[in-house]
């Protein structure tokens, strides 16, 4: 037996020490596959080496895993909240709508920089020409944002986001809604 696989033999069983309980029959598993790889060969000591480091990133992962839901538990248990999974989790009603609320804050806070961005844009129009009125706001800030919002909603649905697109698109309506009641009343 070569120096690389008695290195493979000796890693693996530090892993077999720092492993969670959980998993050491797993890592035994591995330290005894380790007899069986490519016996015999001088390449073959290598081989089992790096079989070995892999089987450590592969340990590692687990340790990291097992320490982050320990300390997940242990914040659970200090601020008394319920550290199940299913405790947790939001129901399916709960998530359609806080993606309707995201969509509605996204395009509200779209809308609210349009607006504070009107005097600039209307400045800008007006150094090429174009006067201050109100069909200039309506065409470069109130336009462009129903079309921001719009494209927005078709790419969210498309990415399986209905609840949040349909956020989206019923600002866009009461915006839409609230042009048009400003039209009719003059």
């Amino acid at each position: 037996m070569g120096y690389p696989r008695t290195l493979a033999g000796k890693l693996l069983r530090a892993m077999l020490w720092c492993a969670p309980v959980e998993r050491r029959a797993w890592v035994e598993g591995m330290l005894r596959e380790l007899d069986f790889i490519s016996l015999g060969k001088k390449s073959g000591d290598w081989a089992a080496l790096f079989w070995a480091l892999g089987c450590t990133g592969a340990i590692f992962r687990e340790c990291v895993r097992s320490l982050g839901a320990w300390l997940w538990k242990q914040r659970a248990n200090l601020l008394g909240t319920r550290s199940n999974q299913e405790g947790n989790t939001m129901n399916s009603t709960g998530k359609k709508t806080l993606g309707v609320l995201s969509g509605v804050g996204m395009a509200l806070a779209l809308g609210v920089i349009l607006f504070f961005l009107r005097n600039f844009i209307a400045n800008m129009l007006l150094a090429v020409g174009v006067p201050r009125t109100m069909w200039s706001h309506v065409l470069s800030v109130v336009v462009p944002a129903e079309l921001i919002v719009v494209v927005a909603a078709i790419l969210l649905w498309r990415r399986q986001r209905a609840p949040m697109a349909v956020g989206l698109l019923l600002t866009a309506a009461v915006m839409a809604a609230h042009v048009v009641v400003i039209f009719a009343s003059r």
